[in-house]
């Protein structure tokens, strides 16, 4: 593995931990075991190094997005199996790094949001009209303003002021979110699909 790539590893790792500000560069030097100089010739600084991670992330959510479609026998099943890898990365992350990133880098903040949210729409309108297809949702939903609703809905959940974490259970969020949604525009033969996922 390159210095560069093992660099962004350990600096997300740690920025995922214990939040973006209270880690230095010189941590991820000595965490590495490597020196601070070898770090600043790899990155001029903080924020190229946190633009790189999200980056790198952003990369790998995409591929396991298309990993998931591909091996999904269905559309239903694609979302229920992005929904479990969603709640558990979010369990890993320290919210920490999420209040630090609007806190401190806005910019970059402002432009992974709106990038994710683009992207997002996008795939959701292509699942919803896939499962259209499929037989397994609705004919009668408009999938443009479904899919505006439904990233609207995981904002509210992801919202801190209106769901606490310390009182509320992030796994037990999105399953409530993900399964009334799904199961409020699918057919018959969708709702089949979601009780069988269920009980799998």
């Amino acid at each position: 593995m390159e210095v560069r790539d093992r660099i962004t590893e350990e600096a997300t790792k740690l920025f995922f931990q214990y939040g973006i500000r209270s880690i230095t560069m010189d941590q991820i030097a000595v965490s590495l075991g490597i020196s601070k100089r070898t770090v600043y010739e790899t990155f001029k600084d903080k924020t190229e190094l946190i633009q790189t991670c999200l980056k790198a992330l952003i990369r790998k959510r995409d591929e396991r997005s298309m990993e998931i479609t591909s091996s999904s026998s269905n559309v239903i099943e694609a979302i229920f199996t992005s929904m479990h890898d969603g709640i558990k990365a979010l369990n890993t992350i320290n919210p920490l790094f999420f209040h630090d990133l609007k806190k401190y880098y806005p910019v970059i903040w402002k432009t992974v949001h709106e990038e994710n949210k683009i992207k997002n729409y996008n795939l959701t309108y292509t699942q919803l009209r896939k499962g259209v297809n499929e037989g397994l949702f609705r004919k009668d939903i408009h999938i443009g303003i479904v899919s505006k609703l439904f990233h609207e809905q995981i904002n509210l959940v992801a919202d801190e002021n209106v769901f606490p974490r310390d009182q509320y259970d992030f796994t037990e969020l999105f399953r409530n979110l993900i399964i009334n949604f799904v199961r409020g525009i699918s057919t018959p033969k969708g709702i089949d699909v979601v009780e069988k996922m269920l009980e799998g």
